[in-house]
């Protein structure tokens, strides 16, 4: 299961990743997540949540990485993912996130999230 919302007032793209995805849902969350991005603006900023997320196949995370490609190539300012205790998920977005050299700060919580990025740089 998946979520995709793009908050244009704030700039901000919102996913949040629940189970398991087969390689088509992630496909077509992440052809989503890119659709959303052409609505903000350069410097937007992207809130995952994954804490009720379950790391996918190999397949699943070369396709999190193109996503996560396009984040960093389409003027993405920062990433924030919500893991709560969810090790696992966080460790394979950090991978693909450190190969597609779109690094997100991990946080527990989405209030911890919203925070973080009305905080100044």
């Amino acid at each position: 299961m998946y979520k995709v919302h793009a908050d244009t007032t704030r700039n901000r793209l919102y996913i949040t990743l629940a189970g398991f995805l087969s390689l088509d849902e992630a496909k077509n969350c992440g052809d989503e997540a890119i659709a959303a991005t052409r609505k903000l603006k350069i410097g937007y900023d992207v809130i995952t949540d994954i804490t009720d997320f379950k790391p996918g196949t190999q397949e699943v995370a070369k396709d999190i990485e193109r996503v996560q490609l396009h984040f960093k190539n389409s003027g993405a300012r920062r990433g924030v993912r919500i893991v709560g205790q969810n090790a696992p998920s966080s460790m394979q977005f950090s991978r693909t996130g450190k190969a597609a050299g779109f690094n997100a700060v991990n946080v527990p919580t989405l209030a911890e999230a919203e925070k973080m990025l009305t905080a100044p740089d």
